[in-house]
């Protein structure tokens, strides 16, 4: 439901979200009316994205997607999450630590999500 109000609100607005496509189907958007970052799936119907909170930082290679979240609920805990591609599972909160030492998260390089969309 919350997808819809942010959608119909784009459209009175006028607003439309800027788009950087991640991998497998993810893209991160940008929303110009509150300037805040989501990642979206294409099967994703929550207003918060896939992490269900605004991204701060971001990375991805071809198995995970490794992000900085600021949860939507403030009883929820913010910080680093992982979303396994392969089997759509999301790992987290992981501590800071855990995400430099990982084999596999170590070498993603993650970015301020703005950063993302100057490269774009």
């Amino acid at each position: 439901m919350a997808l819809f109000v942010v959608a119909g609100s784009l459209l009175f607005c006028g607003c439309e979200p800027s788009t950087v496509k991640l991998t497998h189907g993810y893209r991160l958007e940008r929303f110009d009316e509150n300037g805040k970052y989501y990642v979206i799936a294409s099967e994703d119907l929550s207003g918060g994205g896939v992490f269900d909170g605004t991204i701060e930082q971001i990375g991805w290679d071809q198995d995970w997607i490794l992000a900085r979240v600021t949860r939507l609920y403030h009883g929820d805990t913010n910080g680093w999450y992982a979303l396994d591609l392969k089997s759509k599972h999301i790992i987290g909160p992981i501590q800071e630590s855990d995400v430099k030492t990982n084999a596999a998260w170590s070498k993603i390089d993650c970015r301020d999500a703005e950063q993302v969309f100057l490269k774009k």
